[in-house]
């Protein structure tokens, strides 16, 4: 068996580059990846992409990493997720999460309210359409009464839900009916404290304390230039921990960072970076500690080794940036990173 690994792509380039990326799922599907998310911000939707490759392949689970729970009804996802599953053959995960109050306010202009509880709101609703029942539900946020009923069944009465989350109350809440935590930037050191959390939410919820996998996005760059590597990997977090709201400086402040986080921010005032990248006052400021933490850089066999390390420490499911390369070198590096 291969060991769990998937991909998360974009859908950013060109209609020619979107078939490039297909042919890439496709290795990734022939080598055993279990999963490919593809990712939406304010360019291309993501269910146009996820549509052609259900069409081009056969084995691998197609999700959303994420879809927000703002801008789309919850009915108008789980229509989407259920037409999907039908068309992939019940391949589908749902990726949910709340986005930011920057792209929901300004580019799908609604108000950033309660994304906690319409998160929590839109998972019940989306479960209950795909059960195939007739949707009664009193929420705090949506009153259905009507009794509609999905007008086709289902491939499948459920459909897994993943939802992305770094806040205590949000992990929370996830564990009373979700079925996966997608964390993102969570230090390695971390993982089992927060799946610990996980468990005993969903415990007093009345759900196995095991009912919710750990889906994590991990940063990884593959290059034996060490100190390349380290730059190449440093440019996410930095960007996310500088200039991508407050998420992810509280989350890694809660988390044993509050004086790197402090020092970067400090840094950045005087030192910008590039979107997704770094400059070297915030890495200075970041320290080796925080990058190690936080993302796997090296050869391929140091970042094959530094995944296998994350998996043991309480990731299921780590989800990786589809690697750069040929169609044999794709092979060959996500060959060995689940073999």
């Amino acid at each position: 068996m291969p060991r769990r690994l998937a991909v998360g792509v974009g859908f950013t380039g060109s209609p020619e580059q979107n078939r490039q990326t297909i042919e890439k799922i496709k290795v990734a599907e022939e080598v055993g990846v279990e999963a490919v998310f593809t990712a939406e911000t304010w360019g291309r939707d993501q269910f146009s992409l996820l549509t052609q490759i259900a069409l081009q392949t056969s084995k691998i689970k197609i999700g959303t990493g994420i879809a927000p729970v703002f801008g789309r009804s919850p009915a108008v996802l789980a229509m989407t997720f259920a037409t999907l599953d039908e068309l992939s053959g019940g391949r589908v995960i749902i990726g949910l999460g709340t986005s930011g109050s920057r792209v929901i306010e300004h580019w799908h202009g609604e108000k950033f309210s309660k994304p906690i509880q319409r998160t929590k709101e839109y998972v019940e609703i989306i479960n209950l359409i795909i059960s195939g029942e007739k949707v009664f539900y009193d929420g705090e946020i949506f009153k259905l009464q009507r009794g509609f009923k999905l007008l086709f069944e289902p491939v499948r009465k459920h459909i897994p839900i993943y939802v992305a989350s770094i806040s205590p109350k949000s992990m929370q809440s996830l564990a009373t009916c979700a079925d996966g935590w997608m964390p993102i930037y969570w230090p390695k050191s971390k993982y089992q404290e927060g799946k610990a959390m996980i468990a005993r939410a969903a415990a007093a919820a009345g759900r196995p304390a095991d009912a919710v996998e750990c889906v994590a996005n991990i940063t990884v760059v593959i290059n034996p230039d060490i100190e390349k590597a380290k730059v190449q990997a440093a440019g996410p977090i930095s960007w996310y921990v500088t200039n991508m709201g407050d998420f992810y400086h509280e989350m890694l402040a809660r988390n044993g960072f509050a004086e790197e986080v402090a020092a970067m921010r400090k840094a950045a005032e005087t030192s910008k970076p590039m979107p997704f990248g770094t400059t070297p006052e915030i890495m200075a400021a970041m320290g080796d500690r925080m990058l190690e933490e936080t993302a796997v850089f090296g050869d391929i066999e140091t970042v094959a080794a530094g995944l296998e390390e994350r998996r043991q420490l309480g990731v299921d499911l780590p989800i990786i940036t589809m690697p750069q390369g040929s169609l044999k070198e794709i092979e060959h590096t996500l060959g060995t990173l689940v073999s």
